[in-house]
């Protein structure tokens, strides 16, 4: 499931990303929309990224990025650094030494106006019948 959170102020940008993914799929993209209330009186910067999470697949692996699809013919390009927490189902610790092609994760972030997701959290999900973390 995909969920974005809206502030009061957005780019174009944004609002053209998130009209994309929610008409171009309606009722299958599994998007959701939630307002965010401006905190006493004050709005979000308008340069301020929107909340955003995401399980898919990986299809695609580079340096500190990868593209994963959530099955519906959309792909998010996922950005990762050395504060981004990387960790197993279980919790274990892991690294992008553990990110294969058609891994499941699960990554929560920051939808960019560039439409790239910048990654706080990414979960390595346990495939069927596996029992152990992918080899390193």
């Amino acid at each position: 499931m995909i969920q974005f959170i809206i502030k009061p102020a957005l780019r174009w940008s944004q609002i053209l990303t998130l009209g994309f993914l929610v008409a171009a799929w309606p009722g299958k993209s599994g998007a959701s929309l939630a307002a965010v209330p401006a905190v006493h009186g004050v709005l979000a910067s308008q340069d301020e990224p929107m909340n955003f999470s995401l399980e898919g697949k990986i299809t695609k692996l580079e340096e500190s990025k990868f593209t994963a699809t959530t099955g519906e013919n959309i792909l998010f390009h996922v950005r990762y650094n050395d504060e981004t927490q990387i960790k197993q189902q279980d919790g274990s610790a892991a690294s992008a030494k553990d990110f294969r092609v058609k891994m499941t994760v699960k990554v929560e972030g920051d939808l960019t106006g560039s439409g790239e997701i910048v990654a706080k959290k990414i979960e390595i999900e346990q495939e069927a019948g596996s029992k152990s973390a992918p080899p390193r």
